[in-house]
């Protein structure tokens, strides 16, 4: 007598025992017993105990005295609460406008309900989100499509395991900037500026300044980079202010009369067109925003390089008509006496 399983949940046969002799589900300890009696043409195959991936067609198969072959199948039913496969798909990135179908294998008996749900909470769809049975068909998705979903698999025994994959679609980046910002030159005061970056892959960011020079004000671009005078910072926001997105603040550090003007930021992703915003710095009469560094002394007006130099020349001239007074003064004394 040959006793075989063949497993549903990785598809695998196994033969489990020949007569009395076990061969499958030995270690780590002994699970099955193949039972004859000498007095009895009864056969046994005893599970002890019982795993949920017993579950399957079980095969009782012996010779009778004709030499022919003689079979029984019987499907193994195991009650169980359910549990997700991992055939179910993994991780998965597509291009906006595409379809996709997510898949969510569940063994469990009775036989597993399975829902689908988004990890945000935010409800699926209706218009081009479906589920049909066990798989959730996404149709034209759009960037707001992308997250992390999961797969819940339950039944009459109870709640299984929880599966979840991220879903990311690739879309081309875009920028939301402010408008302007003002701030009074020449105060020994910072200035701030931010944009909202969106894009999948994330985009790599840069930022430029627009300046004119010549007498035709002749307009060219100098890039930006972190130094004593600008610095560049890049988060990631909460998921409730926004996904796939990065905040992007660049600080003017003592702004002064010539860093007024328009600022741009760009935005590139591999495989698509680059993006830009833009934002104008102006000047205001009084200090606007205060952003403190180690350098940021706060709204004091900053002097220029003429008018102290004016002052060094006045102190000299006062010193020595002063001194030219008092000399004349002591020589008319001496020469009356």
């Amino acid at each position: 007598v040959e006793w075989s399983l063949e497993r549903f949940n990785d598809g695998k046969n196994f033969t489990l025992a020949v007569d009395t002799d076990v061969l499958q589900f030995n270690q780590p300890v002994p699970r099955l017993q193949a039972i004859h009696g000498t007095d009895s043409s009864d056969w046994q195959l005893i599970f002890d105990p019982l795993d949920r991936d017993d579950f399957g067609n079980l095969t009782c198969r012996l010779t009778d005295t004709n030499l022919r072959d003689v079979y029984l199948t019987r499907l193994l039913n195991v009650i169980s609460e359910p549990v997700v496969l991992e055939s179910s798909t993994k991780d998965i990135e597509i291009n906006e406008g595409d379809s996709v179908t997510l898949i969510c294998n569940a063994q469990g008996y009775p036989a597993p309900n399975i829902e689908w749900q988004k990890a945000d909470a935010q409800p699926l769809s209706s218009g081009h989100i479906r589920q049909v049975g066990s798989q959730l068909h996404l149709y034209q998705v759009t960037s707001r499509d992308s997250g992390i979903y999961k797969c819940l698999a339950s039944n009459l025994v109870g709640f299984g395991s929880e599966w979840t994959l991220r879903l990311s679609v690739r879309f081309r980046p875009y920028i939301y900037c402010q408008n302007q910002v003002g701030q009074a030159p020449d105060f020994q005061v910072d200035v701030y500026m931010e944009c909202y970056v969106y894009g999948y892959p994330p985009p790599k960011i840069s930022w430029r300044q627009e300046r004119s020079a010549g007498p035709s004000n002749a307009k060219y671009d100098i890039d930006i980079s972190n130094s004593r005078k600008y610095l560049m910072e890049a988060t990631i926001p909460e998921m409730s202010t926004c996904t796939d997105c990065i905040l992007s603040r660049l600080t003017i550090i003592n702004v002064e009369q010539g860093d007024l003007g328009l600022y741009y930021i760009n935005a590139t992703s591999s495989g698509f067109p680059s993006e830009q915003g833009r934002i104008e710095l102006y000047g205001t009469s009084d200090c606007q925003q205060f952003i403190t560094h180690r350098n940021n002394k706060g709204c004091k007006r900053i002097y220029s390089q003429t008018s102290s130099s004016n002052k060094i020349y006045s102190r000299f001239y006062t010193f020595h008509f002063i001194f030219f007074v008092l000399f004349i003064q002591n020589y008319l004394k001496h020469s009356i006496c």
